[in-house]
């Protein structure tokens, strides 16, 4: 195994329960910009006069809502010197990337594929091809970590190896697990 590719949503961002703002009454159409199929900048302006509030002030609480898997993250970082890493998410891109940031995951992550930059979501394969692609590695050398079990299907028609997040302890023993079995490359 060369890659370790994860779902970023209820993996490496945690939601803490808490919501400082109301969820926005019109789903499909959050979906749509997730998608690319709404530009994501006219979304925002729609947020703004939702919520009035700011842009800004809008990230501000969506950003309190979440948290990184701190333990996740870590971990990462001790085997990183053995694999390339790399996530899919189903998100704003405006978000996403406050998150990268803040969380400081670039030193983490070499791909991050964003669904509404890319307008494409899970569980399209294409999505999974394209972060295969960026990673540089094979299906049979990528590892696909997600948090719905349709996303892990996808993966794994794709000859990708694959299992469901349940936590961070099964997650951790599973990776180790999968690592030992790797013959050693020279």
């Amino acid at each position: 195994m060369k890659a370790i590719l994860l779902d970023f949503g209820g993996i490496i961002s945690l939601h803490k329960g808490l919501y400082y703002i109301p969820i926005y009454p019109d789903t499909d159409e959050w979906h749509k910009v997730e998608k690319g199929e709404i530009p994501e900048e006219e979304f925002w302006k729609k947020l703004e006069k939702f919520y009035q509030k700011s842009t800004e002030e809008i990230l501000d609480m969506l950003v309190k809502e979440r948290e990184p898997n701190t333990k996740l993250l870590d971990f990462l970082k001790e085997i990183k010197p053995k694999i390339k890493t790399g996530f899919i998410t189903n998100s704003l891109s405006k978000l996403t990337r406050r998150l990268v940031e803040e969380w400081k995951l670039k030193e983490i992550f070499e791909v991050m594929v964003i669904s509404s930059e890319e307008k494409l979501a899970k569980p399209d394969p294409q999505i999974f091809l394209l972060s295969l692609q960026k990673l540089k590695v094979s299906p049979e050398e990528c590892l696909y970590v997600g948090k719905k079990g349709s996303y892990v299907d996808v993966a794994l028609s794709l000859g990708m190896r694959s299992f469901l997040y349940c936590n961070f302890d099964d997650f951790k023993e599973r990776i180790l697990r999968i690592l030992e079995e790797e013959p050693e490359e020279k």
